[in-house]
Order: C-alpha cells, then structure tokens, then sequence
C-alpha cells in the first residue's frame, strides 16, 4: 500500500493522518458500485472533513472526534506536499464555483424560457379569444356601414338628380342639401393615401448615400448592401427602394412556388455546400458573422433560413432586405423558410410590427404580411433532410403531399379544428418531447409536443432521414440539440438571444453528399463586426484573420456568458412583477378565500395562491425571497404586496378624468338617492339580516344596480371596502354598520362636495359632526352590545379599539338615537332636536347656531330633496374621513381599466388599424370609442 498507520498524507488536498489500514467497512460510501475492498481510515487535522468518529455500523475502526475521521480507497491518499495541497484546494474550488455558476445559469434560463414559453401561449390565447374576434367584428361592422354609406350616397344623387331638372324651378328657395357627417369608419378603412404608386414616386433622399436599387438586381448591389447595413445599421433602405424589393420577391413567389413544400439540392459543382440557419429574430450582428464566417449567397453557397427572422431584434427588416435581394439576383442562393413569427398576431405583439411602421409606414407592413404568407412551410433536401419551423403534427399518417397542398396563403390560424388548419399550425408551432407519443407543449393554447415515436413514423412514412426544426433555444444553450437519438434536431442561429440568455448560435453546413459539421458560434457586436473588416481589408495574412475571428468569438463568449444568468434573473423579476400586475384581481380572490387572519396569508399559502394563479412551473421559494414578500412577524400582507404592482397612465395632458370619481360615485349615490328608511338600507345589503355584508351579498347588489362595473372591478371595490382589520376573513363578511362606514370612506376620496360650498354650512357640519362623534367610542359599544345580544358575536374588543369604522358604527347608533319616529328617517324635526342636545364649540364656529341655521343645515344634509334625511345622507355629511388615508377606489378602479387595456395592447392596436390604414398613429375619437367597445363587448364573452 506505501502507507502505514501514523503516516501524514493529503486526501482531496487536505492534510491528514493515517489511522487504519485494512479492508474497508461494508458499503463506507453509501453507493451500490464496487469499491476496493482495502484502504485508510484518515484523520483530518483542522477541518471537520470527515464524515464518522472512525466507527461505521457500530463497529470501531479507530478513535478520533466526530466529523474528522473518513474512509477513503487507496488511490485518495497521497504523499502530503503543501504546494500541491494549496494547487488542489484552488482546482477544487475553481471547479465548484464553475459548477454553482452553470447550476444558476441553467436554472436562471430553465425558469426565462419557461417565461417567454408562457408569454407566447398568452399571445395566442388573446389572439384567439380577443384580437381575431374584435378584428373580425369591427370588419363586419366596417362592411356593414359602408354599405349604408353607399346606399345613401345613391339615394341622394337620384334624389339631387330628380329635383334639378333642366328648364324647372323646383329646387329655387329649397334648402340646401342636408350637411351629413360620413362615418369615419367608412372614410378611414381601405383609403389609404399610402399606396405602391405614391411610394414609387418619393424621391431618394438628397443626404443619402447607399446603395441604389438597379434592375435587374446585380451581385453588387447585394454585396453594396451587406455593407451599407454592417457600416449604418440605423440607415433603412430609401422606402421606394424597399417596396420595389418587396412586390419583386412577392411576383417571384407567386410565379414559382405553387405548393408549400419546397424541394432543394445541393449544387454538385466542387466546393458546393448549402448552409442552414436556424433562429435569427432580427439580431443583425449574427447574420452579418454568418455571412462573414462562410461567406455571402451565391449559386454555390446556398443558404436556407429556416424561419423566425422576424420579431425580438431590431433588424429584422435590414435582414429580409439582404435576402430578398440576394434572392432575387440569384433566386437559387437563398430558401426563406416561414416560421411562427411571420406572422401579424405575433409580430403586433414582439416587435416587427413597430419595428416596419417606424421605419417605412403601415403600408409596407401589410407588403411584408404578404410575403410572409407566400413563403414555404417546409423544405426537403436532397429527398432526404425535412427542415421544418416548428415541428410536426398531430395527426397519423402526414405526408409531404399533404402539406404541399396546404393553402398557406393565409394568416397561421388561431383556432385549428380543421385537418388544414391543424396541419399549418403545427408545422409552425409544435416542439419535441422526450416521451413517446404526443402531449401538450409548454407554450399551451392548442400547441402540442410530439415523441421520438412521431418522428420515426413520419420520416419512415415519408422516405425520410432526420428533421432539422428550430423554434426554441435548446436547453442547453449551445447552438443546436439532438433529441429523438439524433434523428430531430434543433438548430437555433440567434446568439446570445434577445440579449440576455448567454447561448451559442450555430449553424449546419451541409456538402454535396449530405456530409455535415455543425458551426458553432457568440456573435460580436456590431461595432466589432465593423473593426474587423476594416482589419480585413487592410489585412494580407488569413492565420491572423482566424485568429482574430476565434479572438473576438472568445471574447463575445466571455461577456456575455459572464453576465447572462444576472440578466436573466432581471427580466425574470420583470416579467414577473408583469404577470402579478396582470392577475392581480384573480390573486386578491385566491387570497381572500384562504380562510387566514384579515389581510394577511402564510407564506405557504402565498406559494399555493401564486402558483394556483400564475403557473406551477415557476420558483415559488425563489421569488418569494426575490419580491421580498414576508414581512417580520412570518406573514404576507396580501394587499399591501398587492399595491406594489400597477399599470400607470399619467400622460403630460389628458382631459375629461372626472369619470375615474363617477364610476364609483355612481354607486354610492344611487342608493343615497333612492331615499331608503335606516331598515330599507340594512337589508339592502344585508340580505340574510345576520348584521354582515358578504362579497356574494354586495356582487348582487352591483349587479342589480348595473352602474357598469365589471366583476373585477366589483372586486377591487370589495377589497379596498373590506381593508379593515374588523372584517372578518374567515366568515368572509363585515359588520354591516362598520361596511356602511367603510362605503363612504370610499366614496369621499373620490367627490367634491360642491353642493355644501358656503363657508359657514362647511365650518356648522364640521362643527357638528365633532360634537356628534365626541362619544363615539361609547356610542359604538353600544351598538356591538346590540349585536352581542342579537347573537352575532361581531369582532373583538382589540379589533373594536384599533378600527378606524368606530366612526361609522358611532354615525348608525347616533342615527338610529335621533330616529323618534323609528321610521328609518330624521324629519328636519328629528335632526334639530338631536343637534341641539350636542355641545357646539361656538368659538370654533365663529357664530350661534340658531333654528334657522340648524333647518339650514337639515336642507344641505338632505341632498335628494325629501323633506327627511336617510341614514347615506346622515353618513355622507358627518363621517370624517383620514386624510392620510391611501385606499382610493377610483385610483385602484382606474389602475384595473388601464392594466385590462396594457393586456390587451395588441388587439386593441390591430383594431385602431382598421381605422387607420396609413398607420399615422392616429384615430378619430368616435373610431377610438368603437374599439374600445368592441374590444370590451368581446371580452365579456370570454
């Protein structure tokens, strides 16, 4: 063995003595494989390393404190050398910092991706619930009018035609015609000012200096402008340049592309090869390193970009403007394959959209949507590689007959039922799983994974040998995945994606006979890709390009890789505080049904509620420390973290806000209105009369109101109502005087009391609402001893002292003394006669209170004009509200009106755009109305 008992040795790098030698106990190591049956028993010297007291089952093998002694095999002890102990430590723990930082790379893009999975299945489920019935129904609504509009054009030029007969005098002295405004519905949709022969006729910019579009298109112009777009990515192609591009690649696919299939070969010249790109997403700098690294389009260097150039990046019009141009000077240098994100509903919601109007205007956009719908959905090569967008179908028995006869001239369809309709959409959206057969993907909304299974059957059914798709950053972020035992593979072109992930981009590289090697690579910025080829053209030496090229990829590597799992974390925390902000109504619910203490959870339950609302998928202990949600006595007080996260709209000038107070002014006041007795009032909204409201009992209320608030927004009420520690969770319920009380606390942040403006009526009902609460604590246990002997409980005696509705209960007890009728009414009688038994601090007034003044103030306090005061208007005039107080409904109300608009962003977007078909960024205010409504008269079906 070499070594004795006492001899000093190091064992993973730590200093140690030799205490046994000799066959090793059963099993040390708590693993099933072999293990030498001889070895040491070693005592660390200064670290607890160890894992025993030198005895193992009971059985002692040599004496030493607990956690220093450890058995190891004869090959972990070796001579003891400081130098190589300290050379060990530092590899051992450079490795397991290498090891943490993958582990929280891995974990920070598992948890990103399933975000951004999450994100695109709420794209679809609103494009398919909200955006393509809103556009579908404005469309109808747009048909519809405008047919009126024509019939009563018609009608007036007969009716102008019949009066102004010649030699007549039947019109003189009638009125003149009849000014009608026309819809603007039928005067904005489908009359642009914008159109291909107003662009054509722009003149090219005096300061621009790009290359100039000549037909037929040159090799020139091609290469001109790959280096036009590396040098001033920020300058677009001239707009009548980039619609000549446009409508010429669109006539070419219309005259050559008859199926949706495309067949390739690979030239069979010498030096031949067909380069396949996966994911580009309008990340500039990858395209133009994949053109530099292996060289431009060409008849020989053919290139097949395999969808999703679109969206994300800020590119992607600069990336179709080179490939259609190479395309159209030599149509078989470049495949365009089409992916999910060629498509309206996606681009509205990731960036092209924009992207196109900003730099060339609506009109080129809709160019740009059909050419989209022109591109193939799959190509084959050689009749033996399937490259496909997304992946395969639902459906047995798929052949590529099938798929060629698709009619993909259309829109991806947001609801596929059909077998076409089912066909396209998964060819565009689904992904590989590691089980057999077939289940439901990550992004959700219809999209479906498929299993090494499918993919065997349908390349064996179609005489095929491997299906090449793309879609997805592969999980373990280098530029391509095998799965399927390599018969699918996804290859994904865009690196570092979207900025933040850290990934490798790749490529495929494929020769005349199908022989391949995958290209991996970390594109450099722009700025880099710039320097280098001015170090090119100055350049004679190509090993010192190659090493440059490796030097700035290093590079790129290093900078991105480095920080990738901290941005990541960011836009996690970001998307995050998004999706709360989203559902933060479906989260108060969840919340509030819990059955916990008054407005508060435990952090378990907080947990279960978030995942239960949001998704199951996501790092719950995680972001519970990252949001940092529990308060110091272990709690989550649900509403404050709900407060956190809101859509704000505080545009610089925006007029006509007054409607925020109405919404919830409405509500309070037409009950106040309806002059109901004190008993009428009760039962209004204590409908079983046990002494509470209930969340049930005030949604039927609004219900039956119909003061137009939605059931979130009847939500939101009920929750900044019930923000008092006296409500009682558990029974979900609130004192009925304390919810009266806590109404108009509500209600008085959002009124002007106009009505009461003279200043002596406003210094008497200050006056007089001090003196009427100046025993509200007395008058409050009065009515809690009331309900104590009705049988309801009611809250506690802390819970009394420290709410702040002691106010209101105070008002009801003191309503119902000056009641001397018992009819639920104060005549102007009753009213003075309580008043006048008050002490009025005269001083503080500034003058004495007479009869007059007190029936004065009777008249104020009865705003419906009854002659009699109800107990909302009693309530309305004496209840003082704290200041300091931050619950305001019409702000929190607003917040939800403005959040369901931030969610619905796109398809409201692509309604306005059926009203505005220049895509000036501007609507009429009547057409403005009309998609709101609509957007709204959709949601409410859903």
């Amino acid at each position: 063995m070499g070594f004795s008992i006492g001899d000093v040795v190091a064992v993973y790098g730590h200093k140690a003595h030799i205490r046994y030698v000799g066959p090793l106990p059963p099993n040390p190591f708590g693993k099933k494989q072999k293990v030498s049956q001889t070895g040491f028993g070693v005592e660390f010297s200064d670290r607890k390393l160890g894992d025993n007291d030198g005895s193992v089952d009971g059985k002692q093998y040599f004496k030493c404190k607990l956690g220093m002694g450890l058995f190891v095999t004869e090959n972990r002890a070796r001579p003891y050398d400081e130098k190589d102990c300290s050379a060990t430590q530092l590899q051992a723990a450079w490795r397991s910092y290498r090891a943490r930082q993958a582990f929280q790379d891995a974990a920070a893009f598992n948890f990103w991706n399933e975000l951004d999975a999450f994100e695109e299945k709420d794209a679809l489920v609103k494009n398919r619930d909200v955006g393509t019935p809103t556009l579908n129904t404005i469309k109808k609504q747009i048909h519809e009018q405008s047919m009126v509009d024509t019939l009563e054009e018609t009608n007036e030029r007969d009716q102008a035609s019949y009066l102004a007969v010649p030699g007549t005098d039947a019109n003189r002295g009638s009125a003149p015609p009849r000014s009608r405004r026309r819809s603007s519905t039928r005067r904005s949709f489908g009359r642009s000012s914008v159109d291909a022969s107003s662009i054509s006729a722009e003149n090219i910019p005096d300061d621009y200096a790009g290359p100039r579009v000549k037909w037929p298109i040159t090799r020139e112009f091609c290469l001109d402008l790959v280096d036009h777009y590396r040098d001033n990515p920020d300058v677009p192609l001239p707009r009548k340049y980039a619609l000549e591009l446009i409508m010429a690649i669109a006539d070419h696919y219309r005259e050559t592309m008859k199926g949706a299939v495309v067949e390739v070969e690979i030239p069979k010249k010498g030096g031949s090869r067909l380069v396949l790109v996966g994911d580009t997403h309008g990340q500039l700098n990858d395209v133009l390193w994949i053109f530099y690294k292996f060289g431009p389009p060409s008849a020989t260097n053919v290139y097949l970009f395999n969808g999703d150039i679109a969206d994300r990046g800020r590119y992607a019009v600069e990336i179709f403007m080179m490939l259609f141009a190479f395309k159209l000077q030599c149509p078989s240098s470049v495949v365009i394959n089409r992916g999910n994100h060629e498509s309206a509903d996606m681009n509205e919601v990731y960036g092209f959209a924009q992207e196109v109007r900003q730099k060339y205007g609506g009109f080129m956009y809709q160019k740009f949507q059909e050419v989209f719908h022109l591109l193939p959905l799959c190509v084959v090569m050689e009749k033996r590689v399937f490259v496909v967008h997304g992946g395969l179908c639902r459906k047995d028995n798929v052949t590529l007959q099938h798929i060629d006869r698709l009619n993909r001239q259309r829109p991806c369809p947001a609801c596929p039922h059909s077998f076409e309709d089912t066909l396209m959409f998964d060819l565009l959206w689904s992904d590989p799983q590691h089980e057999s057969g077939r289940g439901w993907s990550t992004r959700g909304a219809d999209c479906i994974a498929f299993g090494p299974d499918i993919t065997d059957a349908f390349l064996t059914k179609n005489n095929l040998e491997v299906c090449i798709r793309s879609h997805q950053v592969p999980t373990n972020l280098r530029g391509f995945e095998p799965v399927h035992d390599g018969r699918c593979v996804t290859l994904f072109s865009a690196s570092n994606y979207c900025g933040t992930t850290g990934n490798f981009g790749g490529v495929i590289i494929f020769e005349a006979n199908l022989s391949f090697e995958i290209q991996e690579y970390m594109a450099p910025s722009l700025e880099e890709i710039q320097m280098l080829h001015s170090e090119t053209c100055a350049a004679t030496q190509k090993v010192f390009l190659q090493t440059r090229i490796k030097y700035l990829e290093m590079q790129a590597k290093r900078q991105h890789r480095r920080t990738a799992a901290a941005r990541m974390n960011e836009q996690i925390i970001e998307k995050i505080c998004k999706m709360i902000c989203e559902k933060k109504t479906d989260l108060w619910w969840c919340f509030f049904n819990m059955g916990a203490e008054s407005g508060r959870v435990t952090p378990a339950q907080w947990r279960e509620a978030c995942a239960n609302v949001l998704g199951r998928n996501f790092p719950w202990v995680y972001l519970m420390k990252r949001l940092h949600v529990v308060e110091e006595d272990g709690y989550v007080y649900y509403n404050e973290f709900l407060n956190r996260y809101r859509v704000e709209f505080r545009p610089p000038k925006c007029k006509h806000l007054n409607w925020r107070r109405e919404c919830i002014a409405r509500v309070f006041e037409s009950i106040m209105s309806a002059d109901l007795s004190l008993k009428e009032t009760l039962m209004l909204f204590d409908r079983n009369c046990d002494g509470t409201v209930s969340f049930r009992e005030f949604n039927e209320l609004i219900t039956e109101l119909d003061v137009g608030l939605s059931e979130p927004q009847v939500r939101i009420l009920m929750r900044l109502i019930t923000a008092s520690p006296a409500f009682n969770a558990a029974a979900g319920s609130i004192d009925v005087a304390e919810f009266l009380g806590r109404f108009r606390v509500v209600y008085s942040h959002v009124i002007n009391d106009d009505k009461r403006s003279v200043p002596w009526l406003q210094r008497a009902l200050h006056c007089i609402g001090k003196a009427i609460l100046a025993d509200k604590a007395e008058a409050a246990n009065r009515h809690y001893e009331q309900q104590r002997q009705d049988g309801n409980l009611g809250p506690d005696l802390n819970t009394r002292r420290r709410s702040s509705a002691v106010r209101a209960v105070a008002l009801f007890q003191k309503f119902k003394d000056y009641n001397e009728g018992g009819d639920g009414y104060l005549s102007y009688a009753d009213f003075v006669t309580g008043i006048k038994r008050l002490t009025i601090d005269e001083e503080e007034l500034g003058f004495a209170l007479t009869d007059e003044h007190l029936y004065k103030v009777a008249e104020a306090v009865d705003t419906t004009g009854s002659k009699r005061i109800n107990y909302l208007e009693f309530l309305q005039a004496f209840h003082v509200v704290d200041s300091n107080s931050n619950n305001s409904a019409a702000e929190e109300l607003w917040g939800q009106i403005c959040t369901a608009i931030f969610q619905h962003k796109s398809s409201i977007r692509r309604a306005l755009h059926q009203f505005d078909p220049d895509m000036t960024g501007k609507v009429d205010s009547e057409d403005f109305r009309s998609a709101l409504v609509t957007v709204n008269t959709v949601l409410s079906r859903t």
